[in-house]
């Protein structure tokens, strides 16, 4: 292999590398079926919510944690707890409790970060899940979750994270009635429909384009190879 086949590959395999993952969910064909079964049954109509998240007015904040991956976003895995305890208290819906005795809900608040993918092609997904608890028999009542949509400087991450939990209040509001604005309503389907983000669409562009200037230069050289030098007969000294 040529040094301009070692560099190609070189800069394909650094591409692939750099170029961040992200899953895309191609739709599933549906399986044939029976004509007797072609048609869908009607959906389960919706159960009942625990009166007692409805009825709800103490709250305790839980800090169930995060994982290291977490690290990342300034804070830690602690920002999760810090941002939901402050976002809850603004909301100013809940009178917050220090014990959980005193609480008719525990609100758990986790940062998980679970990789997916096979070990050729390993890429984390982030998320932040709340758990509503009884306080007494510690039986989770309800769980919701939103999605981390952080990339680019530590500032746009740390942005990105706060709008995750603003979401997730949201999602909460919305559990207990609450009917929410247009741009909330927006960030919850959003959260929940992720898109590549633009900074990510851009590198991806930049890279493709670069490895295809890099192939055409290869392809060129291919068939323009450059002449050989000449080579200068040495001049012989003149006799006297």
């Amino acid at each position: 292999m040529d040094s301009l086949s070692r560099s190609l590959c070189i800069a394909l395999a650094w591409f692939l590398v750099l170029t961040p993952t992200v899953p895309a969910q191609q739709p599933t064909a549906p399986a044939q079926q029976p004509a007797a079964q072609a048609q869908q049954s009607p959906p389960a109509p919706a159960a009942p919510l625990p009166p007692q998240i409805l009825s709800a007015h103490t709250v305790f904040v839980s800090n169930g944690g995060g994982s290291n991956y977490f690290n990342i976003f300034t804070g830690g895995p602690d920002r999760a707890y810090n941002t939901f305890y402050s976002d809850i208290e603004k909301a100013n819906r809940y009178q917050l409790v220090n014990l959980p005795a005193q609480a008719d809900v525990i609100f758990e608040i986790r940062a998980i970060a679970p990789a997916v993918g096979d070990a050729g092609n390993v890429a984390f997904n982030p998320q932040l899940i709340l758990s509503i608890l009884d306080p007494q028999t510690k039986i989770v009542l309800w769980t919701t979750s939103a999605n981390v949509l952080a990339a680019g400087t530590q500032r746009r991450r740390d942005r990105g994270f706060d709008q995750s939990v603003g979401v997730l209040v949201d999602k909460l509001g919305q559990l207990t009635g609450q009917l929410l604005t247009t741009e909330q309503a927006k960030a919850v389907y959003n959260n929940s429909n992720p898109r590549m983000p633009t900074g990510a669409k851009v590198f991806l562009f930049a890279g493709l384009a670069a490895v295809a200037g890099l192939a055409a230069y290869g392809a060129y050289r291919v068939s323009h190879p450059p002449a050989p030098p000449t080579l200068q007969q040495p001049t012989l000294p003149t006799l006297p």
